[in-house]
């Protein structure tokens, strides 16, 4: 899955937008709508995504299945809040969490993680994390290849056919994947010193396209979010 969603961010035609303006849509949003009690702003927020997605022609059915997987974690997480805060205030936290996870979908699908990693990596202070973070992203993807090895071999075999044999036969092939992550790790650290590894990843240049009307739009959202948020709490 990690994999697809690189491919969709690195074909979309908005994958030449600069990654910070692309960042300051979709999160500050979030951190803005998460100081509100109000539906009013979770709702304008949502809307104004599912728009973006359509008008991106991001893939509708992986965006779905990923939202859907964050609002089911977010009304498992919530149950506890409904005899506490009411019933209201679990529908606010999962709009909230819809919002968020629109937004953030956004941002995976038109944004390649490279390009995020590339203008990050500039500021000197956040080059070692940016580094981490690339070596992990290759390491993702060979833990998700080794998991579908796994699960396909499990399932020719039956292993998933009731609910009995799922339950023990995921709870083999997580421990299976455990031990294999650390193989893997060992194997990919064995690999790096031979090339002789000097500590820091090389980066490929990029230009980016970037528009003062649409950072100011940018702006221009955020701030009418800003507003309703203080005049609502207010």
């Amino acid at each position: 899955m990690f994999r697809i969603v690189t491919a969709y961010a690195k074909n979309s035609k908005l994958a030449n937008i600069h990654p910070y303006e692309k960042a300051a849509f979709c999160i500050i949003p979030i951190l803005i709508i998460g100081f509100t009690r109000s539906i009013l702003m979770p709702a304008i927020n949502i809307l104004v995504f599912i728009a973006l997605h359509i008008i991106s022609k991001n893939p509708l059915k992986l965006v779905l299945k990923f939202v859907l997987g964050i609002l089911g974690f977010a009304l498992m997480s919530s149950v506890t809040f409904v005899f506490d805060y009411g019933i209201g205030y679990c529908l606010i936290v999962l709009l909230k969490c819809l919002s968020g996870g629109l937004a953030v979908t956004y941002l995976a699908f038109t944004t390649p993680i490279d390009d995020l990693l590339y203008v990050i990596s500039k500021n000197e202070n956040l080059r070692d994390i940016c580094d981490i973070a690339k070596s992990m992203q290759r390491f993702l993807i060979l833990i998700e290849d080794e998991f579908f090895i796994l699960h396909s071999a499990v399932k020719a075999r039956g292993g998933f056919d009731d609910f009995k044999s799922k339950v023990l036969n995921s709870g083999k092939v997580a421990g299976l994947l455990f031990i294999n992550t650390f193989r893997r790790w060992k194997e990919i650290k064995e690999a790096i010193n031979s090339r002789c590894y000097r500590g820091h990843t090389c980066y490929f240049h990029k230009n980016f396209s970037s528009s003062t009307k649409r950072r100011f739009a940018i702006f221009l959202y955020n701030l009418i979010l800003l507003i309703i948020c203080v005049y609502k709490e207010w």
